[in-house]
C-alpha cells in the first residue's frame, strides 16, 4: 500500500470519528424514535468502519491511472449542482430548482436524448416532492411559485 493511500484511509477514520463525535449535539434517540444526531452517528461510524478495513487490507500494487479529465470534470459538476440546488432552493423552491439542475446533471453524467431528461427530471422531482410533501409530512421550500 502506498503512503498516499495510507494517508488517504486515516483521514476517513479521522474524518469519520470527527462525525460520531460531533453527532451527539443532536439528540440521538427520544420518544418518537432516532433523533437528529442519529444519522450523523450512524454515518462516522460507517465512514470509520471503512476507513479501518481499507487500512488494514493487504492493498496491492497497481499501476491504475487517475481518472481522465473528462470524468473529473462530471464530477464538479455533480458537486456544483447540488451546492447550486443548496443555494437557490430557498428562493426557487424545491420543484423549480430540482428539475433544471437535475436536467444538466442527467445529461454531464451520461448523454440522453432532451425528452428523455426532461420527462425523468419532472418525473422524478414530483415523486420526490409528492413522497416528501404527502406521505411522510415533511415542508420543502416553495419558492416563488407556492410549490
Amino acid at each position: 500500500m502506498r503512503a498516499a493511500e495510507r494517508t488517504l484511509n486515516l483521514f476517513w477514520i479521522v474524518f469519520g470519528l470527527a462525525v460520531a463525535a460531533l453527532s451527539p449535539r443532536y439528540t440521538l434517540l427520544d420518544t418518537a424514535g432516532p433523533g437528529g444526531g442519529f444519522l450523523p452517528l450512524l454515518t462516522g461510524a460507517i465512514i470509520t468502519l471503512c476507513g479501518l478495513l481499507l487500512l488494514l487490507s493487504r492493498g496491492e500494487e497497481n499501476n491504475e491511472r487517475w481518472p481522465d479529465s473528462g470524468v473529473w470534470f462530471r464530477m464538479g459538476l455533480i458537486v456544483g449542482g447540488l451546492g447550486l440546488i443548496a443555494i437557490l432552493m430557498p428562493t426557487l423552491g424545491f420543484v423549480l430548482t430540482v428539475i433544471p439542475v437535475m436536467m444538466i446533471l442527467m445529461q454531464a453524467v451520461e448523454r440522453q436524448s432532451w425528452l428523455t431528461v426532461l420527462v425523468v427530471s419532472i418525473v422524478a422531482t414530483l415523486a420526490v416532492y409528492y413522497l416528501f410533501t404527502r406521505l411522510l409530512g415533511t415542508t420543502l421550500p416553495r419558492g416563488l411559485l407556492g410549490f
